[in-house]
C-alpha cells in the first residue's frame, strides 16, 4: 500500500509534465478530476500529457485522464 492510499488521499500527475503548477495531492477523486481538467483544458496537446489519478479505488495503474 503507498502512502497516498494509507492517507486517503488521491495523487495527480501528468504523462511527460504540465504546463502549469497544479496541486498534487487532493482530498477527494472529484478534487483531483476537476484539476486535471483545467490543467488539460490549459494544454495545446494534451493528448500527449494524460493526466493520471492514484488513490483509493483507482486500481493499481490509476485513472487517465485524456
Amino acid at each position: 500500500m503507498t502512502a497516498a492510499n494509507r492517507s486517503r488521499k488521491f495523487e495527480l500527475t501528468f504523462w511527460g509534465s504540465a504546463p502549469k503548477r497544479y496541486r498534487r495531492w487532493h482530498t477527494s477523486l472529484a478534487s483531483a478530476r476537476d484539476t486535471a481538467e483545467k490543467i488539460l483544458d490549459e494544454m495545446d496537446n494534451r493528448a500527449a500529457h494524460p493526466a493520471i489519478i492514484y488513490g483509493p479505488d483507482c486500481g493499481r495503474d490509476g485513472i487517465t485522464i485524456n
